[in-house]
């Protein structure tokens, strides 16, 4: 059965370093970090989906096709579910850590946002670009990752105005920098959009008692 659409609300909230009560997200699954592909199906689908395309050719990749596959598909049931609405929705993907001419360019999040628009009256581009790449957090050692004001410095807008309401795609929601960046930047400019997040996953952080639950 497909996961339902969650909502970040007041019981999760805090575990996205800089999200506050004015930021709309929502999300499908929960993930957590360096746990593994066996501990639940969200982190299959996402550790799958975030497999680097230097890997492409090889014969795991076809797992990263299915992912993007599946989270489309996903994204896709609940556009279609708020037909109403699409045609006053644009929908752009989260610029990934490296800029389109980098060899490590990953365009899984475009493709999601494409297949979730497919056939649908939602438009789909890339509003939000980035400047310069950087080191992606989830293959750093300490997880740390930009600040949103850093990541505000390297994004600009492209194109015509998105319509009224803008969905910010990604895959995995971490300390929400990301969606508050591309969010700020839109709404310097378009200050009477409603901007929302949807995200394949949000990480969840460890129990610090857990291991004094078990005594």
């Amino acid at each position: 059965m497909p996961p339902h659409l969650l909502k970040i609300d007041p019981s999760n909230i805090g575990d996205h370093h800089y999200l506050g009560p004015e930021h709309e997200c929502f999300f499908f699954y929960e993930y957590a970090a360096r746990q593994g592909y066996a501990f639940s199906e969200g982190n299959q689908l996402v550790s799958n989906i975030k497999k680097s395309v230097l890997r492409r050719g090889q014969p795991e990749y076809r797992y990263k096709e299915r992912a993007i596959a599946s989270a489309g598909n996903l994204l896709h049931r609940v556009l279609s579910a708020a037909a109403p609405l699409l045609p006053t929705t644009t929908v752009v993907p989260i610029p990934p850590s490296k800029v389109r001419s980098d060899p490590e360019f990953d365009d899984r999040v475009n493709r999601i946002a494409l297949l979730g628009c497919a056939n649908t009256a939602a438009e789909t581009r890339e509003l939000v670009m980035q400047t310069v790449s950087y080191v992606a957090s989830h293959t750093q050692q300490s997880g740390e990752g930009k600040k949103p004001h850093e990541l505000e410095a390297i994004y600009e807008l492209v194109g015509p105005p998105p319509r009224q309401i803008v969905i910010l795609v990604d895959d995995v929601l971490t300390t929400g920098a990301h969606f508050v960046a591309a969010r700020s930047t839109i709404l310097r400019q378009y200050p009477d959009r409603r901007v929302v997040g949807m995200f394949l996953a949000r990480r969840v952080l460890p129990n610090p008692f857990e291991d004094f639950d078990a005594l």
